[in-house]
């Protein structure tokens, strides 16, 4: 193995790899590679095992095909004020949650995004005023 070029400052000179070997194999990625190996007589051998009414198989093979889904919320609708500011459809969210017509975690998490949105339009606020002292000056 020749030792690799370098730079005056001691760097690596473009093109040339610090470690020409590459990295060293793993053990999960030598097991991975084994696994793949035969991965099609497996799944054919779980596949069959579900065929035949083993029940942990037939699981393995519908988590599979049809995996879980995720939890996930539907849609709610708000009634805003017009021209509502950030405070006034926070304000809104958590009047709809106490009368019952969304879910608290629903509105928590609408409140949050309310937020996100209200410290975005901050930085966006001080990112002007800033360009406008620039501009001054």
């Amino acid at each position: 193995m020749s030792t690799p070029v370098r730079t005056k400052r001691g760097t690596f000179a473009p093109g040339t790899s610090g470690n020409p070997s590459g990295r060293p194999k793993s053990e999960h990625t030598i097991l991975r590679q084994k696994l793949a190996a035969h991965g099609e007589e497996v799944a054919a051998v779980v596949v069959e095992a579900a065929l035949q009414g083993d029940i942990q198989a037939a699981k393995i093979v519908l988590e599979r095909l049809c995996p879980p889904l995720k939890p996930s919320t539907a849609p709610v609708t708000i009634e805003l004020p017009e021209n509502p500011g950030i405070a006034d459809t926070a304000r809104a969210i958590i009047e709809h949650a106490a009368q019952g017509q969304i879910a608290p975690d629903v509105a928590g998490q609408l409140v949050q995004s309310v937020a996100a949105l209200a410290r975005v339009v901050e930085i966006d606020e001080l990112e002007r005023r800033l360009t406008a002292l620039e501009e001054k000056q």
